[in-house]
Formats: structure tokens, C-alpha cells, sequence
């Protein structure tokens, strides 16, 4: 090379390591936030998925959480057309993605509209008996045998390796790499759930720090992070397994997920800067919480409007279970027979201000610092 030209060698080795992987760009995020779960939101046409997204991205939600989970169409939820979509594995090891190809087309929606998505790659509910039994339980029972079987642990990190590595149409990377649309991966929706005395034995075959750590490996530091999805299931007095010892230890794990479905605004105080404070109990592990999952039905003591003002006041960003697109079982008109579970909010409902609990957790001032996440 010339000598006149010497000087570009430092820059296009630079340039060229810079092609392998870029930095993410970290946005400064002085507030909380807020955002939503819907599970089906994949299975609905793309204009019902565009104007639900435009519409919550309006109120200033920040985050939606996703499942890979397939669908057999109809009226859920409140949505009547609903369709089908295969499950990722309808035998374990045999993959159709086509989920995934659906969920990616979410994803663009999503990011055309400033947000981010949680996904969590599978529910464990299936295989304690409180969801349609699926490709995991059919073959490794509905007891504890999925956390502690080798042959197990081993397919279910292949399914996260396929989740991971799969490439996206929409972005040209693989989900792994997408840090500006996926803030995290959720281990499992509700890993453990009804596994009682597995979870007070302090998953004693490493379950959980087991699989964040090949996750983490499989992120390769694209800074998408790695969330619980609620362990043991919903967090109440007595039944407090949402940052078990075992994950609050794990260096792998960035997110704590709290799952609560509580009925009055005083339970929430207690685990939100009461005597059980989830948050101060993350901040001494050096992790991030978030309340993932939270809820309103006719049962509940205190509204919808009470129970975020707890979380707004504390400044821990949440998502409800869950807003919908259609009606809920409160309004006029709403469908019949569709998949209700009885804490649907409505978009236009009158159960909730949503957009009112949305704009007060972007004011409110954050428990913890989340650069480097949204």
C-alpha cells in the first residue's frame, strides 16, 4: 500500500469488525413505562394487529409481550377472527416456524410504531395441566420431569436455539440480534408453575440459570435481555417464588418478572415498597423487575385505576393482562363465547383509563435505570 494511503488501514479494519456486530444503540430512558401482553395478537389479521398497535403506541406503551404459541383461529379474546397458526413444535424436535414468520410480521408493526416486544418461547402452564397439554408434556408428563430430565433440558434449549437463530424476513438478522425491537426473552411463560416443592427446593437441577446461560451465549451481547416470564406463576403472600434465590443469583438473568393478579391495591403495596418490596430486593441482586403480568376482574377489590397507580407511584414499569383490541365482557355488544378469562380491558372500554395509567408511568420517575433495555 502507499504510503499516502497507510493512514486507511486503522479505518477499514475498524469498518470492517464493525460488520460482524454494532454496538446497540442505548436510548436514554429517564421515565418508566408501561405497555401490555397479548398472546393472540400474532394470530389477527394484519389490519386488527396495525390498529391495535398504532393505538397503544398512541398512548405512549412502550412494550408488548408475545408468545410462540400457535392457534387454532375463531373468537378469543374479544376478537372474532382469530386464525389459526401452527404450533412451533407439534412434536418435540420437529419445528414449523411458521409462528415465528407470523410473529416476525408482528414484530415490524411493532417497530414501524417506536416499540419493543417481550417474547416468551413457551408456556409452561401446558405442562402442569392448566393449558391444553402440548409437544413437552405429551412427552415428559406434567410433573417436575421437564426441569430435571437431561433428554428434556436438551430439547427445550434446541427449541430456544431455533427461537434465537431464526432469521427475520422483515430486519435480515436473526432474533437474537434484534436489540432495537426485542427488549427480552422471557426463560418461559411461568416456569414451574404448580411445582411447589420443586420451586422450595430452590430448582435444585439448575433449570433455570441453566438455560439463561445458553441463551446469554446464544445473544452473543446483541443487548437483548434475558427476563424470568414469572417464576412458580402469580406472586401472593405465601406463594412468593417470583425471585427465587436460585435466579436472583444468576448472573445470566437481567429481568425479574413479577406475575400478580392481587385483587386490591394494598396486596400490590406489600410486594411493591412494602415489607416484601420487589424492588429493592433486585436492586441488592444488580437486576431489573418489572411487573410482567398483572390483572383486573369482577372479583378484584380495588379497579384497574387503583392497582396502577401502586406501580406508577413506586416507578416499576408494567404490563396488564391484557388490553384487547375488541370488546370486553364489561361493554355492550361484546361477542359471546370468546375466550374470555375475565381480565380483558377493552381499547375503548370503560373498566380502565389505560391511556391515563400509560401517560402517568412514562411521567413517573423510574425505581431503576432502563438505558440499555428500551
Amino acid at each position: 500500500m502507499p504510503i499516502a494511503l497507510s493512514w486507511l488501514l486503522p479505518a477499514l479494519m475498524l469498518a470492517n469488525s464493525n460488520l460482524v456486530r454494532s454496538a446497540p444503540v442505548e436510548n436514554a430512558v429517564a421515565g418508566s413505562w408501561a405497555g401490555s401482553n397479548l398472546y393472540t395478537l400474532h394470530a389477527l389479521p394484519a389490519a386488527d394487529q396495525k390498529t391495535y398497535i398504532e393505538t397503544l403506541a398512541g398512548r405512549g406503551a412502550k412494550v408488548l409481550r408475545l408468545w410462540v404459541v400457535g392457534s387454532d383461529g375463531g373468537c378469543v379474546k374479544g376478537s372474532p377472527d382469530v386464525q389459526k397458526v401452527a404450533d412451533l413444535e407439534t412434536t418435540v424436535g420437529t419445528y414449523d416456524t411458521s409462528v415465528l414468520d407470523a410473529l416476525d410480521n408482528t414484530l415490524k408493526i411493532m417497530a414501524d410504531n417506536g416499540m419493543k416486544a417481550i417474547i416468551s418461547p413457551h408456556n409452561a402452564n401446558s405442562i402442569a395441566g392448566f393449558a391444553t397439554c402440548d409437544a413437552y408434556c405429551t412427552k415428559f408428563g406434567t410433573g417436575t420431569n421437564f426441569y430435571t430430565s437431561n433428554e428434556a433440558k436438551s430439547a427445550y434449549d434446541a427449541r430456544l436455539k431455533t427461537i434465537i437463530s431464526y432469521n427475520s424476513p422483515n430486519f435480515g438478522k436473526a432474533w437474537g440480534e434484534l436489540f432495537d425491537v426485542i427488549l427480552a426473552f422471557d426463560l418461559q411463560n411461568e416456569p414451574m408453575i404448580g411445582a411447589i416443592d420443586y420451586l422450595n427446593g430452590n430448582d435444585e437441577s439448575d433449570w433455570l440459570c441453566g438455560r439463561a446461560g445458553n441463551l446469554k451465549a446464544l445473544l452473543n451481547g446483541s443487548g437483548v435481555k434475558i427476563a424470568t416470564g414469572g417464576i412458580g406463576g402469580s406472586q401472593y403472600d405465601g406463594h412468593e417464588f417470583n425471585l427465587l434465590d436460585k435466579a436472583i443469583r444468576c448472573s445470566a438473568i437481567d429481568i425479574m418478572s413479577v406475575h400478580g393478579y392481587m385483587g386490591t391495591a394494598a396486596n400490590w403495596a406489600y410486594f411493591v415498597g412494602g415489607d416484601k418490596d420487589v424492588i429493592s430486593a433486585a436492586k441488592n441482586a444488580n437486576k431489573h423487575v418489572m411487573i410482567e403480568e398483572w390483572g383486573v376482574d369482577s372479583k378484584s377489590t380495588d379497579d384497574f385505576d387503583k392497582q396502577a397507580q401502586v406501580f406508577n407511584k413506586a416507578g416499576i414499569p408494567w404490563l396488564y393482562w391484557q388490553v384487547i383490541p375488541g370488546k370486553d365482557e364489561t361493554e355492550s355488544g361484546h361477542q359471546e363465547n370468546c375466550g374470555y378469562d375475565g381480565y380483558e380491558i377493552g381499547l375503548a372500554s370503560s373498566k380502565g383509563d389505560v391511556a391515563g395509567a400509560i401517560k402517568n408511568a412514562n411521567a413517573a420517575t423510574a425505581a431503576q435505570d432502563w438505558t440499555g433495555f428500551l
